[in-house]
């Protein structure tokens, strides 16, 4: 016996729904207000659909836990609190949840949710329609500006936040949400998630798959993101990239609908709620700092949240309705730690966001004498001590000269040197200082071999690392955390005259010290003329 097209399938749902021996009812009409664009003037339609919320299905795609942008990674966490409200009320309705990871669903191995689906029956999925669209706006994926991103694979599954429910399901494929589809008699796909002209429209359990597969699929608009860009010198922000996408979706592949204006008719969503943090771009954080030479142009935005007055700090204090009011870009051109939240009649409608900014020295000498041809009087890392004895710990070993911990050579920033030495955190090598050393100078960086091995996937999230320089038992100088593929951080220290130890640290910070591998490139001494 052949299996029924999705068309069919959905007709028989809606006949067996009638006559009332299918599904029990939700006890909650959904009425989906469904936004459409003409592809040629670009004209807003509306059309009211009616549809049992049983029949519906919501994908959350690719809700990483990082991203190879940073700003892009916390523009992901932004939405996490929104959602987790939004799939929370789905679930009450009788809406099937589908969280989509996709490159890293298989990590979820063992999860009920992701083995449910191999018991499901086989299905032949048809091809209904055939889904053309022109190309989707893409700004390139980096939403930092001119201090771009290096690209990497190292999420390695979901945002910790997002609430995964008992009875959500993980599929990864077409066949799998096909499958998913007429278990469960659903006719309808809400899409939520990220991002929205990469991963939502191109991933084969994406919004183009299953529309040619014959599903009626709806964009969620306040509840997606662009794979984002950033030009401030023409006021291109990642909102308005967004905003750019959708509208290309509602001329050309699918209606949106605001989803959080859907479950408000419903009496499902609080509108005091406080969900949405401050948009910040770019959007570098104490864990993940943005480092930058020139002055950077930092922009903030509360899209969600429109008419609320947005308010800042850069002193550390915390932002209040009397807090500098935010008219246009902030020209940063120092380090500067940022505080920012929004306002409305003097009570705070976003959750407080940070920012995190270091500027870069200039660029040191290069040593008169390296750090790899000195004997250090201390020398410990990462594994067990006893009476001053290492136990390297896994398959780290003790500092190596002139190449990374594990043999390789020393790349901070996709950059090679030649120079230094390869440690992982954590780590202390100690040297006798001489009366000629005047400076100390490196540059210092994770490092960052793992991503040549299928680009850092599962993996590049992990390095974090704190780089610190103490004279005589007082810390002279320390770096932000450093992170793979940023750039390589710069010492130039001076040193007092007669001082007598320089200790090297590198730390982990404060997450654990898994694969901090990290490398002093160009360390050592100039010494007094």
């Amino acid at each position: 016996m052949k299996p029924i097209t999705s068309v069919l399938f959905s007709r028989l749902v809606v006949l067996l729904s009638l006559a009332g021996i299918f599904l029990p009812a939700s006890g909650h009409g959904l009425t989906l207000e469904l936004q459409r664009r003409d592809p040629v003037t670009g004209a807003i339609t509306l059309q009211k659909e009616e549809v049992d919320p049983r029949r519906v299905g919501v994908i959350a795609v690719d809700v990483w836990n990082f991203h190879w942008c940073k700003t892009a990674t916390m523009r992901v966490d932004a939405f996490v609190p929104r959602m987790n409200k939004a799939l929370e009320a789905a679930r009450e309705l009788g809406m099937t949840i589908m969280l989509c990871p996709s490159d890293v669903v298989e990590n979820y191995a063992g999860y009920p949710q992701r083995e449910a689906i191999f018991v499901l029956p086989k299905v032949t999925v048809p091809k209904v329609m055939d889904v053309t669209c022109p190309p989707v706006p893409d700004a390139g994926g980096c939403a930092c500006g001119r201090e771009r991103c290096a690209v990497n694979y190292g999420w390695d599954g979901m945002h910790p936040a997002l609430v995964i429910g008992p009875d959500d399901l993980m599929p990864d494929t077409q066949a799998e949400v096909y499958a998913i589809c007429q278990k469960y008699g659903l006719t309808h796909l809400i899409y939520v998630g990220f991002h929205t002209q990469v991963c939502l429209l191109g991933k084969p359990m994406g919004l183009r798959a299953m529309k040619a597969a014959g599903l009626n699929c709806v964009l969620a608009r306040d509840m997606t993101d662009a794979h984002p860009g950033y030009d401030p010198s023409r006021n291109f922000t990642p909102d308005l990239n967004t905003d750019q996408v959708v509208e290309h979706f509602e001329k050309h592949l699918a209606p949106t609908i605001h989803f959080q204006q859907e479950l408000t008719r419903l009496g499902k969503w609080d509108s005091n709620w406080v969900l949405d943090p401050v948009r910040i771009a770019p959007w570098g954080t104490s864990m993940r700092p943005h480092l930058f030479e020139q002055p950077i142009t930092v922009t903030l935005t509360a899209p969600l949240n429109s008419g609320a007055e947005i308010r800042y700090t850069l002193d550390g204090s915390k932002p209040s309705p009397a807090s500098t009011l935010y008219t246009k870009p902030i020209v940063f051109t120092d380090t500067t730690r940022l505080r920012v939240s929004a306002f409305r009649d003097g009570r705070a409608v976003c959750l407080e966001s940070e920012g995190s900014f270091a500027r870069m020295s200039p660029m040191p000498p290069s040593p008169d004498i390296a750090i790899g041809d000195l004997k250090p009087v201390r020398n410990v890392g990462f594994g067990h001590t006893y009476g001053g004895d290492v136990r390297y710990s896994g398959h780290t070993k003790p500092p190596q000269k002139n190449k990374s911990n594990l043999g390789q050579p020393l790349k901070i920033n996709r950059k090679t040197y030649d120079v230094g030495m390869g440690v992982h955190a954590p780590c202390a090598l100690m040297y006798e200082l001489k009366p000629e050393y005047q400076r100390f100078v490196a540059l210092v960086g994770a490092d960052e071999n793992l991503v040549g091995i299928s680009n850092g996937s599962n993996l590049a999230l992990h390095p974090s690392v704190v780089f610190k320089v103490f004279i005589d038992g007082k810390e002279a100088a320390a770096s932000p955390v450093m992170r793979v593929l940023s750039p390589a951080w710069r010492f130039d220290v001076r040193i007092p005259e007669g001082a007598k130890f320089i200790s090297l640290i590198a730390m982990d910070a404060g997450n654990g010290s898994r694969e901090d591998f990290a490398n002093w490139a160009n360390a050592g001494f100039v010494v007094r003329k």
